[in-house]
């Protein structure tokens, strides 16, 4: 049976760059222990759609909105543009498109407004899969290789944009002061079809956990989105992806050895670091991760798309490697897909 294969790979960011120093800055905290979270968190900068000397921490709902509707469609339409520039293809041979994000909301949704933007045929077919978190780059990409399984001389297309900056909340929680420490703004967008180069995706798996639904999401305090993030997703977010990666793997007759590359979700530093332990992994194969969390920050569900960009570009994947891709999301869900070059 021909799989959906990835062709290629596009990202995008806001122009400006902030050290973490810097954003430490504009957040306000002067306390030793929220410094930490910003100092210690193995995040060198992070890209934000804000203006360097121009912000301030009181804009309105209307001021976040409108950076967010501006921002979210520049980034995806740069990191569309560049993927299918990688893939040798037009914006008018797209059949499908599937956006994503969870930091903002439009509608019209984010797929229509690209469509005008672009200049995309009117009879492309599209979905958007909103507010599923960190994960849901890979919930879209499920969505374009079921399209693809469907009818597959068609071009599909995945998009996650996060504009975190524009979902920013201020209060005396420690987890929003951690919230703030890691989450960024970028654009991640992959260029699929059943002929082409590029690694197969050969299954998708979720895995749900109802039971931590409270740990991890939005809630909307007088309208502004403020972050839930408890301090046990780093223990849970380890544990969910050592189960899901080892139940895809089971599926297929493979174990952890068979596996050359992670594609793991850069959640945070201790996030990585237990999911290293628990799934026994060298230091090499988690470089990509971290790379991407150093350079970037926590992009939400464009993450873990930058994640295999990086592995793309770096580690000279060859014919007959298998892949292992997951990223985590509220609900408490681990979203994985298993690839092979």
């Amino acid at each position: 049976m021909t799989m959906p294969r990835i062709l290629a790979v596009g990202t995008a960011n806001p122009p400006n760059r902030f050290t973490q120093a810097e954003a430490l800055a504009l957040a306000g905290y002067t306390d030793e222990r929220r410094r930490g979270f910003f100092l210690n968190s193995g995040i060198e900068g992070r890209y934000l759609a804000i203006d360097r000397n121009g912000f301030r921490p009181t804009e309105s709902l209307d001021d976040l909105q409108a950076r967010f509707r501006k921002t979210s469609v520049e980034l995806g339409c740069q990191a569309l543009l560049r993927a299918l520039a990688r893939a040798g293809r037009s914006p008018r041979d797209l059949d499908f498109l599937a956006t994503t994000t969870c930091t903002g909301r439009l509608c019209p949704s984010l797929d229509a407004i690209m469509i005008r933007e672009l200049g995309l045929r009117s009879d492309l077919q599209r979905v958007h899969v909103g507010d599923t978190g960190c994960a849901s780059a890979i919930v879209a990409l499920q969505q374009a290789c079921n399209h693809l399984r469907a009818f597959p001389d068609h071009l599909a297309a995945v998009v996650a944009v996060e504009v975190s900056s524009a979902s920013y909340y201020l209060d005396d929680d420690l987890e929003t002061a951690v919230a703030n420490a890691i989450f960024a703004d970028g654009a991640g967008a992959a260029v699929m079809a059943c002929a082409g180069e590029g690694p197969e995706v050969i299954a998708h798996r979720t895995l749900v956990r109802p039971e931590f639904l409270d740990l991890m999401g939005f809630t909307f305090p007088g309208g502004y989105q403020r972050i839930l993030l408890s301090k046990d997703v780093r223990h849970i977010a380890a544990d969910m992806l050592a189960e899901l990666a080892d139940q895809l793997l089971t599926a297929h007759g493979l174990t952890r050895a068979d596996v050359r590359h992670w594609v793991l979700h850069s959640a945070g530093r201790r996030v990585i670091e237990r999911a290293q332990r628990q799934l026994h992994l060298s230091d090499g194969a988690l470089a990509q991760a971290r790379a991407v969390l150093r350079e970037y920050g926590n992009m939400s569900s464009a993450t873990v798309l930058f994640v295999l960009h990086q592995l793309l570009q770096t580690a000279n994947p060859r014919s007959g490697d298998w892949g292992v891709m997951i990223a985590l999301g509220p609900g408490f869900a681990a979203e994985g897909a298993l690839l092979r070059w």
